[in-house]
């Protein structure tokens, strides 16, 4: 009997691979809203890692003109909302409640700055980071394992979103496709005009 108590108690204490997909998300935002470069590289892809290092805000963390961006993105909070990864799968979605500054109440701070006249430098160290607005966003986390562990699948998706920028990099991506199908209507529209000369 005690021998298959012992033998039980292993399998009992076995997380689950949705609790270590969650430890890994939650322990790579801690690492971002920390700035431990070092511990943010634990819980990404292998392929990711490169990036990370070489990134230039990355590098440069302790640069005066990066100080907002660092105090914005150490205040970002974040709480786990829903999904559930299948045992024995090797990718699922979890979704979090991510809280950040909202980067469009840094025009309200600093409009008077702005029509003074004065320099980037200036009007970036006038602002309050503690006065701007909050704003709180469910955003979808892709994981992946690889090997016996969970990772993180886009890291800097999560990034941009902890520092409030989410939604300015969606709008880009829906810009860049609105000009290719413009160019494509061009092209499509310059084809056609090709064919009809030749008919």
């Amino acid at each position: 009997m005690a021998l298959m108590l012992l033998v039980a108690l292993p399998a009992c204490n076995k997380k689950s691979d949705t609790e270590l997909a969650k430890e890994a998300a939650e322990g790579f935002m801690t690492a971002i809203r920390d700035l431990k470069v070092d511990d943010v590289e634990k819980y990404v892809l292998e392929k990711d890692k490169e990036g990370l290092n070489d990134d230039e805000f990355m590098k440069d963390l302790d640069k005066p003109e990066n100080k907002m961006f660092v105090d914005i993105m150490k205040s970002a909070k974040f709480e786990f909302k829903s999904g559930e990864i299948k045992d024995g799968a090797e990718e699922g979605k979890l979704v979090y409640a991510i809280t950040s500054k909202n980067m469009m109440s840094i025009l309200s701070q600093s409009m008077d700055d702005m029509l003074a006249g004065k320099s980037e430098e200036e009007i970036m160290a006038g602002i309050d980071v503690e006065k701007m607005e909050e704003q709180t966003k469910d955003v979808e986390i892709a994981m992946k394992k690889e090997g016996d562990s969970w990772k993180v699948a886009d890291p800097e998706k999560i990034m941009m979103e902890m520092a409030g920028v989410g939604d300015f990099a969606g709008l880009m991506d829906e810009g860049l496709g609105e000009d290719t199908s413009e160019a494509n209507m061009g092209n499509d529209n310059t084809s056609n005009e090709n064919t009809s000369e030749e008919e």
